[in-house]
């Protein structure tokens, strides 16, 4: 029987890095892409005892020496229900080794259980949902290809939409579908972990809004009658620069594309795992509103949104 000690096990790693997109061309840790707008930290009090926090808890450096396992570390905020929440990473050093993850996950996971092991942590359980710089995205320890690979200098982005109960990963600004539904009324913190000596990851932004007509109206517009809306409504002007708006208009349109046929519900989850296809109109009735809604069309921009009752205008146009 042979051997590998710690230290040799990373040196080997290292030779097996996956090529991944980055977001820019820097050859040394840059700012690109970062933004000032933070919500939250990563948390030292829920951390494995294998890392270190440092950059006023934004940045994470796994296994400063050698790796042994698996670390990990959750956010210092629970993710709110009733509001959209998105939230990006960069990773600094080399992406490489048995696993690096993204995701969120219940107050009931042990970041301490994988230490002396080397596993994809998050999604081992049904307490998490993980995204790896493989691509694969995983829940209960079920694994199902979802994108290319992630690398050094990427930006990473996850998009919780608590009222809709959906999870969607995004790679340097650009949307990868629908990862996950049916997390709605759950409580949730961002989490992040790695099996990679010296690896280091960076919060660049963390923020939250509220689920509002208001906004859902807004991103289904197109670019042209929105720039005319904001013309006679200054006052909206605030969502329009929110991040929240590109992203939410991106869901919009991925639903009006033709998307990928290969991924498909892996119906033994109990928390279903989509591909692209599958997308927040999955939670709606067959002519897309939500349960006990009707569809109905704005009298003035010709947006169709789901109310109640007949409006004569969206809550847009009202405002």
């Amino acid at each position: 029987m042979y051997f590998i000690d710690c230290k040799m096990r990373d040196d080997l790693d290292a030779l097996l890095v996956t090529p991944g997109e980055r977001y820019c061309d820097c050859k040394e840790d840059c700012l690109c892409g970062e933004q000032n707008e933070i919500e939250w930290q990563w948390d030292e009090k829920y951390a494995s005892k294998t890392l270190r926090l440092s950059k006023m808890n934004l940045e994470v450096n796994f296994n400063p020496g050698y790796s042994m396992g698996t670390s990990a570390v959750r956010g210092n905020k629970l993710m709110a229900s009733g509001r959209h929440h998105y939230w990006e990473v960069k990773m600094i050093t080399q992406v490489y080794g048995t696993d690096i993850m993204i995701g969120v996950g219940t107050s009931k996971v042990n970041l301490e259980s994988s230490g002396l092991t080397f596993t994809s942590l998050l999604g081992l359980d049904s307490e998490s949902w993980g995204f790896s710089y493989k691509g694969d995205i995983q829940h209960r320890g079920q694994k199902q290809k979802y994108s290319l690979p992630f690398a050094q200098g990427s930006l990473v982005g996850v998009h919780l939409d608590t009222w809709r109960g959906t999870l969607e990963f995004y790679l340097n600004r650009k949307p990868l579908g629908i990862a996950f539904t049916g997390l709605r009324g759950l409580e949730l913190y961002p989490m992040i972990s790695s099996t990679a000596a010296q690896s280091k990851i960076r919060i660049t932004h963390s923020s939250s809004i509220p689920v509002t007509l208001q906004l859902e109206c807004l991103a289904a517009l197109k670019p042209s009658l929105r720039t005319m809306l904001l013309e006679g409504f200054p006052g909206l002007r605030h969502l329009t620069t929110s991040i929240f708006a590109n992203i939410l208009q991106s869901s919009y349109n991925k639903d009006e594309d033709e998307v990928s046929e290969d991924f498909n519900i892996l119906d033994e989850f109990d928390v279903a795992v989509v591909g692209f296809k599958k997308s927040r109109r999955s939670l709606t009735q067959d002519d897309g509103s939500m349960p006990g809604t009707a569809r109905r069309e704005c009298e003035m921009c010709g947006n169709t949104t789901s109310v109640l009752f007949a409006l004569p205008l969206c809550t847009i146009c009202c405002d």
